[in-house]
């Protein structure tokens, strides 16, 4: 039986035991016509078992076809259109990506105790989970939604954890999916992985592929693999920790690369060198017998933690991980550790070190793209390349980013991306590169796409960077996210321009040549507060909210943290992605057609403008960057722009509402985005 069928089946068996239950949601997710108890300030009071189950009923079994087997890869169920240069995975060029983070996009306070609870009142998890995940798909459906990347779906680890439910990016285990994305409402007989197989099949009947995140070059300080193979880490003495900080390299510019020209002032730093000294060997390598007698001794009770052990027994820990910039100011990365990609220390600097000097980490060994050892450590390369065929196998996934994969040595990003192709040869792969310069080695490279760099300049509007990333985009060989934000950077809505700037970019991220349109999760709903400080970011960022606000300071990467979706005010955004999400696909064949594109620059600082050549003549959207004031462009002007004489100029889009205008000048309002057709 499908697994959503069977989860289905499982959820209206207990609908009469959530009679007695005042479960709360916000009113935005009810998108099928549920009868809660009351509605009040966006939030209903719903059965939970029944809402759950209308849903399923309502909006996803009516599409679903029984000779069909969902839990597949939906290039296997849905032919894809193709073009000239396609390679597997370009589906991503013409697709509306939304990114979430499971935990907190569908979390609520569904008690009203004014803590997000893993176990709330009722026995329930306030926090998000697969199922309350099903319920959100016909709201990003309505948006022309696509595709949704997830943020880490892997089991991650509470030790060393940064703030409430430590971050995503922590894993304790690559092939385990996080315990806490498990809900109870379907009971322990139903597995997390059917649970999260049962999502992956409703986003396919529904026409929605799922991509997800993973992180190859570190793990967890605490990781499961270090039970097996406590060698593929970096150890360090327990008493060097507080001293422990990437080491300050004399003579060199800070964020500068490590590199073959500035290795030997780093080696012969003396900081570098105190450095090296905290490090020792695996416990396994300094006494086999004890390290023999704590894995016995785990096996027999698995109430002991090997890693409690480990540092209890030996008086080491795995090493913290850190930035592999010289001299940059960010401190150790207390919560993960990087893997040990060769057991041997680089070619290039095994010259500056002792032949026994222990493994350890600096900026070279890092950078293991470009400092290589002799000895590749093959079994954890393969196990590494298996992550993402394992949630092919299991569950059917469409797509990954891969996260650091530019600092891996090219062999192992090789294996990365060749094993996911063998099962699904139209797999999509997302290059972490923030640099819109690294289109053509990502593209070379196999990736279908890269992140690029829309997040900093869109918000950087009235310094001309959205214009001048106009120009880069026209030539890019692989598209990048049209985003104004991202999981790790301001929100829009926080920006100069605030909702003005929202709206404004919802709109025109949608016909950014060479881009595909990304919503991080609560951007529709004007989410001011930023999931994590990890790009473009201050520390004052995360106090937007105000202070009585139950989730004030909170950051979503780290804390118990759910999206203001009760908010119903904020939703005219949802609105427009919705109107405009329908104009992108009518207009998709040509707005991904690089050879469509027209070129149109007109006199305005403040104007962008774009333009396809479509069947009924040129399809141009006009924005105005002036929050406030308008902006009249005349005819004449447009002429000269688009390099024609024009018959007419048809409005389709104007306002935020479809009409019809054929004036001659058009005055665009503050924040405006209009399409017009011209002929």
């Amino acid at each position: 039986m499908s697994s959503l069928l069977k989860i289905l089946n499982r959820l209206e068996e207990n609908i009469e035991k959530g009679k007695n239950i005042e479960f709360r949601v916000p009113a935005i997710w009810n998108s099928f016509g549920y009868k809660g108890l009351n509605e009040t300030e966006g939030i209903i009071t719903v059965n939970p078992y029944e809402f759950y189950s209308e849903c399923i009923k309502k909006t996803i079994i009516p599409h679903y076809d029984k000779d069909k087997d969902y839990s597949k890869p939906l290039s296997k169920l849905v032919p894809t259109r193709r073009w000239k240069g396609y390679i597997g995975g370009d589906w991503i060029k013409r697709a509306n990506v939304y990114g979430m983070q499971i935990r907190t996009t569908s979390a609520y306070d569904h008690d009203a105790s004014g803590e997000l609870e893993l176990n709330n009142k009722y026995g329930l998890k306030d926090t998000g989970t697969f199922l309350k995940t099903i319920a959100l798909l016909p709201h990003l459906k309505r948006m022309g939604i696509d595709a949704i990347y997830l943020l880490p779906i892997s089991k991650n680890s509470m030790r060393y954890k940064k703030g409430e439910m430590g971050s995503p990016y922590a894993v304790k285990n690559f092939f385990e999916l996080d315990p806490t994305l498990k809900d109870p409402m379907l009971g322990d007989d139903i597995t997390i992985d059917e649970e999260f197989k049962a999502l992956v099949e409703a986003c396919h009947i529904l026409g929605i592929r799922i991509m997800i995140d993973i992180i190859p070059r570190t793990s967890a300080r605490d990781s499961d693999l270090i039970f097996e193979h406590p060698e593929w880490f970096y150890w360090v003495k327990i008493d060097e920790l507080d001293t422990y900080a990437p080491p300050y390299v004399e003579g060199i510019n800070a964020g500068d690369k490590p590199s073959i020209e500035n290795l030997p002032k780093v080696y012969v730093s003396e900081n570098v060198k105190k450095h090296i000294k905290k490090f020792c060997s695996a416990p396994n390598v300094i006494d086999p017998e004890k390290w023999n007698s704590i894995k016995e001794k785990c096996l027999k009770d698995s109430s002991l933690d090997f890693f409690e052990l480990i540092q209890e027994e030996y008086g080491i820990t795995t090493a913290p991980a850190f930035s592999d910039c010289i001299n940059d100011p960010q401190p150790p990365w207390t919560d993960v550790t990087f893997l040990r990609l060769y057991l041997d220390n680089p070619e290039e600097s095994s010259k500056y070190v002792d032949e026994d000097q222990p493994p350890y980490i600096l900026f070279d060994i890092i950078k293991s793209n470009l400092f290589k050892g002799k000895q590749k450590n093959t079994e954890l390369w393969e196990r590494i390349a298996d992550i993402i065929p394992s949630y092919q196998r299991k569950y059917g996934i469409d797509g990954a980013r891969i996260d650091m994969g530019h600092a891996l040595p090219k062999e192992l990003e090789e294996m990365i991306l060749k094993n996911p192709r063998e099962f699904d040869e139209d797999f999509c792969f997302i290059a972490e590169v923030l640099d819109n310069k690294g289109d053509v080695s990502a593209r070379e490279a196999g990736y279908n796409m890269i992140i690029g760099t829309a997040w900093a300049a869109e918000p950087r509007f009235y310094k001309g960077d959205f214009n001048k990333l106009l120009e880069e985009m026209e030539n890019l060989k692989a598209p990048i996210f049209a985003a104004a934000e991202t999981p790790d950077t301001p929100r829009a809505a926080s920006r100069l321009g605030g909702k003005k700037f929202s709206k404004f970019v919802a709109v025109m991220n949608a016909f950014l040549p060479n881009g595909v349109p990304f919503i991080t999760s609560g951007f529709e709903i004007l989410e001011k507060q930023p999931m994590n400080l990890g790009l473009d970011a201050k520390e004052e960022n995360r106090y937007l909210l105000d202070k009585n606000d139950p989730l004030y300071g909170k950051l979503a990467f780290f804390d118990r943290y759910a999206l203001h979706w009760e908010n119903a005010e904020n939703t005219e955004v949802m609105r427009i992605l919705e109107d405009v999400s329908k104009l992108r696909a009518e207009y998709i064949n040509y707005i991904t057609d690089s050879s469509n594109y027209v070129k149109c620059k007109l006199p305005y600082d403040n104007i962008l403008s774009v333009a396809y050549k479509v069947r009924e003549g040129i399809l141009l959207v006009l924005g105005n960057m002036d929050f406030e004031d308008s902006i009249k462009v005349n005819k004449k002007e447009l002429e000269e722009a688009l390099g024609l004489d024009i018959a007419s100029i048809n409005s389709i889009y104007r306002d935020f509402k479809f009409v019809n205008n054929t004036e001659e000048d058009i005055v665009l309002k503050y924040g405006e985005v209009a399409i017009f057709v011209v002929k």
